[in-house]
């Protein structure tokens, strides 16, 4: 895989695809970014004379879904393509991943904002049946990320990639709590290449409110970090905790509902902020659970996730006994005094104009509550809503 980030790394674009022998491009593109990167792309393959056709998505608002890949994978299907050029940030990039794993095609993408740090992972972040997955796909043979295009991104797409980032310190300390509970695997040099990549972003922060390219730079080299991180691990887990957890259980709820989901980056900033509180509201020392009333629990899982159930149902979450938990509890309450408060990222986030509260992203107080409890069912990873499920916490919110 080869990254490409600086001034005018648009233009570097046809050389490589001829380096490599490409001879067909399907570029793929939304109404947006063919606005903000897509014309000058297919300009400057045709001064080139490189052979491609463009996939439009022309709704106004594009969903990573199983309905959009289906459209994308009949396309390709149809033509003798070698190439995927996706034109775009987190949607458009997964869908490009998803449907290149599927037809067995190789995938490029050119960035258009700093949005989300899954441009060079393999994972991709798709809505199939109501519910939010990230099936491992493929890395991009290619990611070509201009600051000139990313520094004219809309705000809220800047600060929907720092949100993203900042996310990170939960999910690190979730990883943290699991290698000390359950014995999950951690290497040592992915950990430290993942806090190197929240530290970039959270250093340019001052930069970004000014669009300083500089800054961009720094943010999108630690969101391209991010996404090696998690395909170097062969999973998301380095880069997703609790604060992914929970906003992937809004987008499903919201889904099924009917309504929109909120921007990824500013979901996951809102949600690290819940989990940091769930993490520094950890009782100085934990009382003996009672019993959970399991068939409740799962009534709750029959009733929210719907068809999505009984695949929840299926697979068990690890369940601890207290005295593990009571026997590292010193450490545990380490790693919750390692993370910043709530409102020091909240500050952080409001600096670029980010959502700090549910309602900012059309989440109700109710679905905050009902998702520290269910989320935990969604995926079989532990973390602090694993922790709060063994100590019996969060059914009556003692602590929130």
């Amino acid at each position: 895989m080869e990254i490409k980030i600086g001034n005018a790394v648009l233009n570097e674009i046809p050389a490589w695809l001829s380096n490599h022998n490409f001879k067909y491009i399907c570029v793929v593109q939304d109404i947006n970014t063919k606005i903000a990167a897509g014309d000058r792309v297919c300009s400057l393959l045709a001064s080139h004379g490189i052979k491609y056709s463009v996939f439009l998505f022309e709704e106004a608002s594009l969903h990573a879904d199983e309905f959009a890949a289906d459209r994308l994978m009949k396309s390709v299907c149809n033509d003798a393509f070698d190439l995927i050029l996706g034109i775009g940030s987190g949607t458009i990039t997964d869908i490009c991943k998803y449907v290149g794993y599927k037809a067995n095609l190789s995938v490029a993408v050119a960035a258009t904002a700093p949005s989300m740090d899954g441009y060079a992972s393999k994972g991709a972040a798709i809505t199939i049946g109501g519910m939010k997955v990230t099936p491992q796909t493929i890395t991009p043979d290619a990611v070509f990320c201009d600051t000139d295009v990313l520094a004219a991104a809309p705000m809220e797409l800047i600060a929907a990639g720092f949100g993203d980032m900042l996310g990170k310190h939960t999910a690190l300390a979730d990883w943290r709590l699991a290698n000390l509970l359950v014995d999950e695997h951690m290497p040592a040099d992915l950990y430290g290449q993942m806090e190197d990549a929240l530290n970039l972003c959270v250093d340019s922060v001052d930069g970004l409110e000014k669009r300083d390219k500089q800054a961009i730079e720094s943010l999108t080299r630690g969101l391209v970090l991010s996404g090696r991180v998690m395909a170097a691990y062969g999973d998301s887990r380095p880069a997703s905790g609790t604060e992914h957890h929970l906003s992937h259980y809004w987008d499903m709820r919201l889904l099924a509902e009917g309504f929109n989901t909120p921007s990824h980056g500013h979901a996951v900033g809102v949600a690290l902020i819940e989990a940091l509180r769930l993490y520094k509201n950890l009782p100085s020392s934990p009382a003996q659970p009672k019993p959970v009333n399991r068939r409740y629990i799962e009534k709750l899982i029959m009733d929210k996730y719907g068809a999505n159930a009984d695949a929840v149902l299926s697979t068990q979450n690890p369940n601890l006994p207290f005295e593990l938990i009571l026997s590292k509890w010193s450490r545990i309450k380490d790693i919750a005094n390692s993370l910043p408060k709530p409102d020091d990222a909240a500050a952080l986030l409001r600096k670029l104009g980010g959502a700090t509260r549910p309602a900012d992203v059309g989440i109700s107080d109710e679905l905050v509550k009902e998702s520290i409890v269910l989320a935990r069912e969604r995926k079989k990873t532990y973390t602090v809503l694993q922790l709060y499920g063994d100590l019996g916490l969060g059914l009556g919110l003692e602590f929130i």
